[in-house]
């Protein structure tokens, strides 16, 4: 597979005359004579081009409008259906909510990286002044 982008030039085009069979440097032709068969070639490229781009268009107009419209409307009913049903969902699960109560606190605890410090700091307490290793073991005391 390529990554190369390719073009729809043919092998050995001149980029002079757009003749194919030579390149630039062996053209046969003189300059008016290549530029005119070079902006020949364009027209050409160019009409074909305006022909392709025409017939899309045209197959994008010829769809009927009735169809989209049926299209839209079912697809606009998918979307209320759906969204009625997350209501109806969503009102089954406040209605729960409502008997049931609130749900129970979480307790306070240690976060993850309270206790990571705290495990850092224990290791290395021989390191750490004395004095600011109560002050950091005093700030992260576990709460219970």
């Amino acid at each position: 597979m390529s990554f190369f982008a390719t073009r729809n030039v043919a092998r050995n085009r001149c980029s002079c005359c757009r003749q194919e069979g030579h390149n630039r440097t062996t053209c046969p032709h003189d300059a008016a004579t290549a530029t005119s068969l070079r902006e020949a070639y364009n027209r050409t490229v160019r009409s074909a081009i305006r022909a392709t781009r025409e017939e899309l268009s045209e197959r994008r107009i010829a769809r009927p409008l009735i169809q989209t419209r049926v299209e839209i409307s079912d697809t606009e009913a998918e979307f209320r259906a759906n969204v009625a049903h997350q209501v109806r969902n969503m009102q089954e699960r406040l209605a729960a909510l409502q008997i049931q109560g609130p749900p129970p606190p979480i307790a306070p605890g240690p976060t993850v990286r309270e206790v990571k410090i705290q495990e850092i700091l224990f290791d290395h307490c021989q390191e750490i002044p004395e004095g600011l290793y109560k002050e950091l073991m005093d700030a992260l005391v576990i709460r219970g």
